[in-house]
């Protein structure tokens, strides 16, 4: 990965850690890496969120995640230190 973000094993073992267990190989988070880069190029966040969402099976409001995205497009230590368990995502009142 470019730039100072986490490599892709770091971002494989914070997964891994988070979710308590080995969920993420390095190589199945580059395959992901590379499809929701392919995902924004082709349709932008939300196109990347409906990737993720497939890929992950995830039962998550798109809502929220797009929201969760834009704080950490404004600010993306947000995302590591909720990664790393320092900050919990805000959610919105409904």
């Amino acid at each position: 990965m470019t730039g100072n973000g986490p490599s892709i094993k770091d971002l494989a073992n914070m997964i891994n850690n988070v979710m308590g267990y080995k969920v993420l190989t390095e190589q199945q988070m580059e395959q992901i890496m590379q499809g929701a880069k392919r995902a924004n190029d082709r349709g932008g966040m939300g196109a990347v969120l409906d990737y993720l969402m497939k890929v992950t099976q995830a039962d998550v409001d798109k809502s929220e995640l797009k929201q969760f995205a834009e704080q950490v497009k404004a600010n993306p230590r947000t995302g590591m230190d909720i990664l790393q368990g320092k900050k919990r995502i805000q959610r919105r009142k409904k």
